[in-house]
């Protein structure tokens, strides 16, 4: 794999819809105009800057959307790849802080797969939104080296499934729109594309052999509920590569119609065996295309078929089971059974044929051992499966002990609160609500109590340790509770809170009761504050434009701040100078608010211009962590007003970043369901 065609075949030059290359450098574009070849330097996209103080440390994520976006290397027991938003992960079953990624997606990652030898990797997307026709582009990665070699094109809307053929010769690809693609490795191009009538749910490649001068080759396509031979072969007389259809023949009757799952093919490659949405295994023989037996398994569907090197079979159920069965033709028993936490996605055979890595709908992916599915198995990664919404570390006000600094906690748009570990990146405990909507906002006061804020309005004080609720305010606020804040000292204790019906209140901690309440703000309360300086002091701010000031000794709003245009949406405060308060709003804009003056003393504006999500301070008050709906995470000088860095790793709208008590590495959360580390050069006692 040397060079490849800079073109999506020889009878379209520019590629899908008439576009042309997409994710390329400008180098990359102008070197296009002045030839037909593309050398594989030509589709790298310039790395990040390595002398950017922000780096990408590390990224937890899994939220089980797509089926085949976890699959283990094929040359290497340890090593698998996973999807992580836009990112390709390369990880490390045996260290979980060896991370290598693969960038060059625009889109979250929505197909994977590896070729036999393990040397290729090929992954695809969701259809881009940021160009016209949502381009699916299918990137192939060299596996040593980490280089992308090859942009194929041809696929849009959402890629559904890839398939490299045994000889790493041919890649096979369909999308939701039902368009079937197969690319020429050694040249880079489409040698055949047809438009089927539905969308194809399994493919893969059964086998070669050599015909004359040319070879064969064979597919297992599953077109609506038909299973197809799919005979690809070399047409001298064309010159031109094509795929011909012969559908398995099914008993005369027409009873059995199913919608198909996943595939596999046995090892000496006469049965074909696939897992359907009823929850059976259907066995054809492939040498004569025809059906011989239908086995029942599982519940909710068989979601992924895997042949080990006895012929015996691994079958993933939609109700969580993961079976073993032993057989062949129409005579097969079950051997083993194990039972996960939720529908597994899709199973993963490891290189030494002695694990399988089992990723399941609720995050989690699990290693289990081939011959005692019985043992329990490995939990390797624990993540969110929806947006995360809300991220705390110990509150910076707290008196309580700080021993656990590298402990936070998270929030999800599926009512989740996960405590994490720094250090190893273990999740040590999940907590969920009993329907109560979405966590909206958290605040740790030490290693093991968490306050969260909720959409049907609650507050809940939860003890990590345990996973057990200490104590509850059921309505706290309307329309959702929606920022938290807490003072904790020898002197005083206690917690403001923000709800979606404008009013702010102000809670004993102690006993919960409601000290006092102030309903000025027209629109839902974004975030509050207790002052850096005097604790007395609350200060919230809304999306009615306003920033209120509340003395809670004198009982009354002292300050008002109202901007003409924009929405706020967060609020942070400075640590030194006039202890300004710095909001962000929906015209990506930080604005400076002063106690002296009405107007904004200083307004700093993002190039991007998207809305501000979030902004924290961190612990020395020198750099200000700010991200929105560009997709980025960026470190601002508070002196000089320069940005110093930009972090891009996540694939939609940021919401929320926080900075750990260090100052050294900041914790960023979107609505792409990862969480994503970097390390911040510049914080802590190091120089800037």
């Amino acid at each position: 794999l040397k060079r490849f065609l800079n073109s999506m075949s020889a009878r379209n030059p520019v590629g899908a819809s008439n576009r042309a290359e997409l994710f390329t450098s400008r180098e990359s574009k102008q070197q296009e105009s002045s030839s037909s070849l593309a050398t594989a330097d030509q589709y790298e996209r310039d790395d990040a800057d390595n002398n950017s103080p922000l780096q990408l440390e590390h990224m937890l994520g899994y939220s089980g959307d797509f089926k085949k976006t976890v699959v283990a290397a094929q040359n290497d027991e340890n090593i698998y790849y996973k999807g992580l938003g836009c990112l390709v992960s390369i990880e490390n079953l045996n260290d979980p802080h060896s991370q290598r990624f693969l960038r060059g997606h625009d889109m979250p990652i929505s197909v994977l797969a590896v070729s036999a030898s393990g040397n290729f990797i090929a992954s695809s997307q969701v259809g881009t939104v940021h160009f016209k026709g949502y381009a699916s582009p299918v990137f192939v990665w060299r596996s040593d080296t980490c280089k992308r070699i090859a942009v194929l094109r041809g696929l849009t809307v959402r890629a559904n499934l890839l398939s490299f053929s045994h000889d790493e010769r041919f890649l096979c690809g369909c999308d939701e729109d039902a368009q079937l693609c197969v690319w020429d490795l050694s040249t880079g191009e489409v040698v055949f594309s047809q438009k089927q009538l539905n969308v194809m749910s399994v493919l893969t490649w059964a086998d070669q052999h050599k015909v004359g001068h040319y070879y064969s080759y064979e597919a297992v396509v599953g077109i609506g509920s038909v299973l197809h031979q799919g005979l690809f072969t070399y047409d001298p007389m064309r010159v031109q590569w094509l795929m011909k259809l012969k559908p398995y023949q099914m008993p005369t009757s027409g009873s059995i119609k199913r919608s198909f799952n996943c595939v596999s093919i046995s090892n000496d490659k006469t049965f074909v065996y696939v897992g359907t949405s009823a929850g059976e295994i259907m066995i054809y023989r492939r040498d004569t295309c025809v059906f011989r037996a239908i086995i029942p398994v599982c519940t909710n569907g068989v979601q992924d078929l895997v042949t080990l090197q006895d012929d015996s079979l691994l079958a993933a159920g939609g109700d969580g089971s993961v079976h073993k069965l032993a057989g062949r033709d129409m005579s097969w028993q079950k051997l083993q059974e194990m039972k996960l936490d939720s529908m597994v996605k899709s199973l993963s055979l490891s290189a030494n044929h002695s694990e399988v890595l089992a990723s399941c709908s609720s995050g989690a992916i699990h290693r289990c051992l081939v011959d005692s599915l019985t043992a329990s198995p490995t939990p390797i990664a624990l993540s969110h499966t929806t947006g995360v919404t809300c991220i705390a570390f110990t509150a910076t006000n707290s008196s309580t002990t700080t021993s656990h600094s590298t402990y936070f906690v998270t929030g999800s748009v599926s009512g989740e609160i996960r405590t994490w570990d720094l250090t190893d990146y273990a999740c040590l405990s999940t907590f969920r609500g009993p329907k109560s909507g979405a966590v909206l906002c958290l605040s740790l006061l030490d290693s093991a109590v968490i306050l969260s804020g909720w959409q049907d309005g609650s507050i809940r004080c939860t003890d990590s340790l345990s996973n057990q609720v200490k104590w509850l305010l059921p309505s706290a606020h309307r329309d959702g509770t929606l920022s938290i804040a807490i003072h904790h000292n020898s002197a005083l204790q206690y917690f403001a809170t923000g709800g979606g019906d404008g009013a702010v209140r102000v809670w004993k901690f102690s006993n919960r009761e409601l000290v006092t309440q102030y309903t000025e703000h027209r629109k839902g309360v974004a975030k509050v504050l207790i002052d850096e300086k005097s604790p007395n002091l609350v200060h919230s701010v809304g999306g009615d434009c306003s920033v209120l000031t509340y003395d809670l000794k004198a009982g009354r709003r002292v300050i008002c701040h109202v901007a003409n245009t924009g929405s706020m949406c967060c609020m942070t405060q400075r640590k030194d100078s006039e202890l300004e308060l710095i909001t962000g709003d929906s015209l990506g804009r930080l604005l400076h608010w002063d106690v002296d003056v009405r107007d904004p003393v200083l307004s700093v504006q993002d190039p991007a211009r998207s809305v501000i999500r979030c902004c924290e301070m961190s612990s020395s008050g020198r750099f200000l962590a700010f991200c929105g709906d560009d997709h980025t995470v960026k470190v601002l000088d508070i002196r000089s007003n320069q940005v110093l860095a930009v972090g891009q790793c996540h694939s939609t709208s940021v919401k929320v970043v926080a900075w750990t008590p260090d100052e050294k590495q900041i914790v960023s959360g979107g609505d792409d369901s990862c969480l994503a580390v970097w390390n911040f050069f510049l914080g802590g006692d190091g120089d800037h």
